[in-house]
């Protein structure tokens, strides 16, 4: 493969460069390594790559299939341990066949692993724990998924994602006349894998997760080949206290981990249920519901607790200006 560029001297400063935004979303911080690949399209804006990816908004792109996950995740809960992960990725199309159309669109396939902690102990990982599991020959947990499908989507990246890889034979090639235009698929290839994984930290913070568990984002075999965590356990435990707090979410979203799916038994798994823990969010939550049916005050502490949890979730998934 020819490498050619404007931005950077070296193919090793390009790595370089990928590794830190990369970095970035391991450390929970999407919005700066947007910012960062943006800087750097910003340089050469007008090339018309560069241009059509900058005018892509987060806001424009959305997961779909989302509500299929409680009932894939019950599914294999039955037959299994429970799931403690999931990990959503890019599939490279070279390997599917897939093709962009004559408009160089092309629709990107997710590939959705489900994983459980005889793999890895995604249960009791805070984010440095997990970012510890990557290394330079992969995940710990690679290969180690309980089960995939395809029936998580993404919508809003077909035009970028298509031109991106009807450039990409050319540049392997070295077939392109302009150093620039050698950057501008590279950066927007950065820039699509960041949009997906604000796209999914949005849709677990709009449409919730059947329980708490570990998400992750990255790319199978498709460059730039990020692999991040979304939002781990503790994180999404920390997000729905708040919201349990404030009286307004099902009880159900708080059932353990452990009461809400079997263990199979003679496993070498080992989950200790969070009994107290269970029952302590359960009474809060009881008595914040009780107060509001006994008092209209509560109104106005439960919009001010509603604003403490907006503000938790943007801390979390880093989506603020």
């Amino acid at each position: 493969m020819v490498f050619a560029s404007q931005l950077f001297a070296t193919e090793e400063e390009e790595r370089r460069f990928r590794l830190k935004v990369e970095m970035m979303l391991r450390e929970g911080k999407p919005d700066l390594a947007l910012a960062a690949v943006d800087a750097r399209l910003g340089e050469i804006a007008e090339r018309p790559f560069a241009k059509l990816a900058l005018s892509l908004e987060p806001e424009s792109i959305e997961i779909t299939g989302w509500e299929k996950l409680a009932t894939t995740i019950d599914s294999l809960d039955v037959h299994g341990q429970p799931i403690s992960a999931i990990g959503i990725d890019f599939c490279n199309p070279a390997q599917s066949g897939g093709k962009p159309d004559d408009a160089m669109n092309l629709k990107p396939v997710l590939e959705t692993v489900y994983y459980c902690d005889e793999v890895f102990p995604f249960t009791s990982s805070d984010r440095p724990a997990v970012n510890a599991g990557y290394g330079r020959a992969g995940p710990r947990w690679q290969g180690g998924f309980d089960h995939n499908d395809h029936e998580i989507g993404v919508t809003g990246l077909d035009a970028i994602y298509g031109r991106y890889h009807a450039v990409l034979p050319h540049m392997e090639a070295g077939e392109l006349t302009e150093l620039a235009d050698y950057d501008a698929p590279r950066l927007t290839a950065m820039r699509t894998a960041v949009l997906l994984h604000m796209a999914v930290a949005c849709a677990v913070e709009e449409k919730g997760l059947p329980r708490a568990m570990a998400v992750m984002v990255g790319s199978n075999d498709d460059y730039p080949w990020f692999d991040a965590p979304v939002i781990t356990r503790d994180e999404y435990d920390e997000a729905t206290d708040a919201q349990a707090e404030s009286g307004d979410t099902d009880e159900a979203l708080f059932t353990s981990l452990a009461t809400l799916a079997p263990v199979r038994q003679n496993s070498t798994y080992r989950f200790t249920p969070e009994t107290e823990h269970v029952s302590g969010r359960s009474l809060r939550h009881k008595l914040v519901r009780e107060a509001q049916e006994a008092s209209a005050e509560v109104d106005t502490v439960v919009a001010g607790e509603a604003n403490e949890r907006t503000g938790l979730f943007g801390r979390l998934f880093r989506r603020s200006a």
